[in-house]
């Protein structure tokens, strides 16, 4: 008996599993201490998923990626996150929407802001046409996330009445609910994509396999499980915009400040196809935003493209 609980395929299943469970299970304490929390400042439940829940998700594995570049391979980091993105953008936004069925896109900081960072999340594709990520590169990609956090900012003051004054003793209970789950959920994460690592190896699943699904997705996760328990909960925005601020974060603070610290050289010819899957998914995403409401047909859409950007990857891989 005790060599089957110490078998190590049985192990990583387990811990796969309760990973799991206290993904979602902190998902949803996240969900309650960012609404409350929001209601008491006189934000909106969007702006917070745009830029609180988002960056304080992706400051992690930005600090965990600038502690090894100088040790490891930084060229593959633009490979890296534009996996990653492709799977914010296509798998989880295309996941949610069908999970949901229909969501209303009520908000006007959703609807009336997709044009302008779709703009904005081209840059990083247009500076890396050369085959470098600069110090100068960075600056800019660095500028353009303060001038994001700015318009946001600015649409926030005009569309909500913030409370100027607000008694610490009345937010400290949500801010410490917030920051605990969101502690909770990274370390869940962490231990979710170290399992799924541990179990692709066990069964023999090819690395560069690994690279574009498990680990991507897996690493996902903690966004997903926010997303979805904001779909249950009826504050989709939350999820939404977490989602699509974790994918400004990383396409432009993470690689602006990377870039500055070391510049990134980049394998246009090894990044393009993953590239063009990302923009489209990107632009496709900002359309539906600029709708009144979408559909599972329109989370279908997303994640065929997801299906075909894997396909398309495997047969790169094999032909």
């Amino acid at each position: 008996m005790l060599e089957v609980i110490l078998n190590p395929l049985v192990l990583n299943i387990a811990l796969f599993i309760a990973s799991l469970v206290i993904l979602f299970y902190s998902a949803d304490l996240l969900i309650d201490g960012i609404s409350s929390y929001a209601a008491k400042l006189g934000l909106s439940d969007e702006i917070i998923g745009f830029v609180v829940v988002a960056l304080a998700a992706s400051v992690p594995e930005m600090v965990t990626s600038i502690g090894g570049i100088t040790s490891g391979e930084p060229g593959l980091l633009f490979g890296t996150i534009i996996g990653a993105n492709m799977v914010h953008m296509a798998l989880l936004v295309g996941g949610l929407t069908v999970v949901a069925k229909k969501m209303n896109m009520q908000s006007k900081l959703l609807r009336h802001s997709n044009w302008f960072v779709w703009m904005l999340l081209m840059l990083p594709f247009i500076l890396a046409a050369d085959g470098l990520l600069s110090r100068s590169d960075g600056l800019i990609l660095t500028a353009a996330f303060v001038v994001y956090l700015v318009r946001l900012w600015k649409k926030e003051e005009k569309s909500m009445k913030l409370k100027k004054t607000v008694r610490l003793e009345r937010i400290w209970r949500d801010a410490v609910i917030f920051l605990g789950a969101l502690a909770v959920l990274t370390l869940a994460g962490q231990f979710l994509v170290f399992s799924a690592i541990n179990l692709s190896d066990i069964i023999q699943i090819p690395a560069y396999f690994i690279a574009l699904t498990v680990i991507a997705v897996s690493s996902a996760m903690p966004d997903f499980a926010v997303g979805l328990r904001s779909v249950f909960r009826g504050v989709q925005k939350i999820g939404l915009g977490e989602i699509i601020g974790s994918m400004v974060v990383e396409l432009l603070l993470f690689l602006g400040v990377i870039s500055i610290i070391q510049p990134i050289p980049i394998e246009v010819p090894s990044v393009l196809s993953a590239s063009i899957f990302l923009i489209i998914s990107i632009t496709i995403t900002m359309y539906y935003l600029k709708l009144k409401s979408i559909t599972w047909k329109h989370g279908i859409v997303l994640l065929s493209l997801y299906a075909l950007f894997v396909l398309s990857e495997l047969y790169q891989l094999f032909f």
